[in-house]
């Protein structure tokens, strides 16, 4: 398995939509849970917690759920992970004032190790008013969700079906320098 370094990750990644059905090698596994594990946290609490899912089925039946209740919020949620082989829940306490923050960076960290591992992944939070909802009850016991833990972001990985997705223009005037 080839490794990129941290720059060109960084670089060449984008949000993947379209998976091929190939299972995750345990090796890619290994380095995307890896850069879970070494995720800074806040105060080093390391509170994030993953919930990984390889279960195909379970994630469709998921994903019906999910889309029922979107549309009753007017709102259309179809395959929110794109039939990506794996997709890992990231939990933490409710109560803790940085979970959110903290499972963004560990999403992020997840999301270069898997790129230079040749894997695609898609960070995803439109999950989140769901898995709040007393729609979702069952399914967070099914997942073991903590009644003292939320959903913050998940991160959809597989292999992508395109390598060669087109660099998105960068919007100017996003970095203001003061001296």
């Amino acid at each position: 398995m080839q490794i990129q370094n941290a720059m060109d990750a960084i670089l060449d990644r984008r949000s993947v939509r379209q998976y091929k059905p190939d299972p995750i090698s345990e090796e890619q596994y290994e380095a995307v849970m890896q850069a879970f594990d070494w995720a800074p946290t806040a105060r080093n609490e390391q509170e994030i917690r993953a919930i990984v899912v390889r279960d195909g089925e379970l994630l469709q039946a998921f994903a019906k759920d999910f889309e029922a209740y979107g549309a009753k919020e007017g709102r259309v949620f179809k395959n929110f992970y794109f039939s990506a082989p794996m997709f890992i829940f990231l939990v933490g306490p409710r109560d803790f004032p940085f979970t959110a923050i903290d499972a963004g960076i560990t999403a992020e960290n997840m999301a270069i190790a898997a790129q230079s591992v040749g894997l695609g992944s898609l960070i995803i939070g439109c999950l989140r008013l769901y898995l709040q909802d007393e729609a979702s009850a069952e399914w967070r016991k099914r997942f073991g969700i903590r009644d003292d833990e939320m959903f913050t972001v998940g991160v959809a990985l597989g292999t992508p079906t395109n390598h060669d997705q087109p660099k998105p223009k960068r919007k100017p005037g996003k970095i203001t320098v003061i001296e």
